[in-house]
């Protein structure tokens, strides 16, 4: 439960910075899974899971889109004023 809360808070934090745009904008990556918290962070988090934790594809997936969706409600919530 905790690793979607990580996973969830740091692509929506990421995508708030303004040093990740610069860097977007200088590799020319700025477009889609990248400068999207929700897309970003199921992609970076399936990576990643996949890379590092023992655990079954359907609880990879699982834990990845939980963590998008969260990464999508903590970017708007930053974003509104």
């Amino acid at each position: 439960m905790e690793t979607i809360i990580y996973l969830g808070a740091f692509g929506a934090l990421l995508q708030y910075v303004p040093q990740w745009e610069w860097v977007l904008k200088k590799l020319r990556l700025n477009f889609k899974p990248f400068n999207c918290p929700l897309c970003f962070t199921f992609w970076g988090s399936l990576a990643y899971l996949s890379l590092t934790q023992n655990l079954e594809m359907m609880e990879i997936i699982f834990i990845a889109s939980g963590a998008a969706l969260l990464a999508e409600l903590l970017w708007r919530k930053l974003n509104t004023y």
